[in-house]
């Protein structure tokens, strides 16, 4: 069927896996960076979405565990948004919005583990919980799915979307920029030495968002290599998202493991809660600060990380790990 159309009512869609969709609405520049392959509308507010994951991704497939990433799946989710929002619900391509909250919690480890020979693939089911409109625009809206490998539920996911227009966009950047201590067009603070790659669960040090703190100091420092090629797919006013939230993971990861709870790095991305309440800037240094490591239910192990910039904290994530 196409992936434009909505399925017939009480009909499951068959979704393809034979390409991407298009990487305008999934809101990325290179096409292998696109992880959603199709689409449809199964009732007025639900959706389903097919999702592939590349085996050899220089970020992705970049782990020292069993498992594929739970996070890569999640990020197709996060693009499966894009993809309900452009062509299943009229939203135009470019117009601003905000991700604010963003959270998943993995159900069933079991249907990650690696066989070495095909790629991870499978379903998103979304459905719209909350939804505010005005004037027949979207103001905000909550969505809510859960993820299936091989016709097994393994991940459910959530997340608050908020609307603006262009002006009021560039409006609210404006304000912000002009209330912190930064220089319009001022040079970047030099790039902090990332920290070894095995201590994060990554082999490609190129791959680390965690740099080495300064003597004495309890901040790790945020390693911003704009050149990236997926932490920085196209180009951003302010410090993206999901980059912030690989940080807070291999935060997660080092403390747990130097605290003892973990027995090595080789650990797993079980959960997620997240929330943004400012915009990182490129003009001054960040750091990421972590708690102490506490016991979660089914055995793991959750640590509060916390991004900071101007000497506040701008973003919250509490992240879930689980031994590979």
């Amino acid at each position: 069927m196409s992936a434009e159309n909505r399925a017939p009512a009480g009909a499951a869609p068959e979704l393809s896996f034979e390409q991407t969709v298009p990487k305008s609405i999934a809101h990325r520049w290179a096409v292998s960076e696109v992880f959603v392959t199709d689409s449809a509308q199964v009732a007025d507010n639900e959706f389903l979405l097919a999702w592939q994951l590349p085996r050899a991704h220089l970020l992705w497939a970049d782990r020292r565990t069993r498992h594929h990433d739970p996070f890569a799946s999640a990020e197709a989710a996060r693009q499966g948004t894009f993809v309900v929002l452009h062509r299943h619900l009229g939203v135009q391509v470019g117009v601003p919005f905000s991700l604010q909250r963003f959270e998943f919690q993995v159900s069933d480890i079991e249907p990650y583990l690696d066989d070495r020979h095909r790629p991870l693939q499978g379903l998103l089911r979304y459905r719209i919980t909350e939804r505010d409109e005005r004037a027949g625009q979207l103001n905000n809206m909550t969505l809510a799915g859960e993820l299936e490998i091989a016709g097994r539920t393994v991940m459910s996911i959530g997340g608050d979307i908020v609307f603006m227009s262009r002006d009021d966009y560039e409006a609210l950047r404006a304000f912000q920029r002009a209330n912190k201590p930064i220089t319009p067009g001022a040079p970047p603070p030099p790039t902090a030495e990332p920290i070894d790659p095995e201590l994060v669960g990554r082999f490609n040090p190129r791959n680390v968002a965690v740099g080495r703190p300064a003597a004495g100091e309890e901040d790790y420092p945020v390693v911003v290599d704009r050149t990236h090629p997926s932490f920085f797919d196209h180009d951003y006013d302010h410090v993206p998202g999901p980059f912030t939230v690989e940080g807070f993971r291999q935060m997660a990861i080092m403390t747990a493991h130097r605290s003892g709870v973990l027995k090595s790095s080789d650990a797993v991305l079980t959960g997620l809660l997240t929330s943004f309440t400012d915009f990182g800037e490129f003009e001054a240094p960040l750091f990421f600060r972590a708690d102490e490591p506490e016991q979660a239910p089914g055995g793991r192990v959750a640590v509060r990380v916390g991004l900071h910039q101007f000497g506040k904290e701008i973003a919250m994530g509490r992240i879930e790990l689980a031994g590979s």
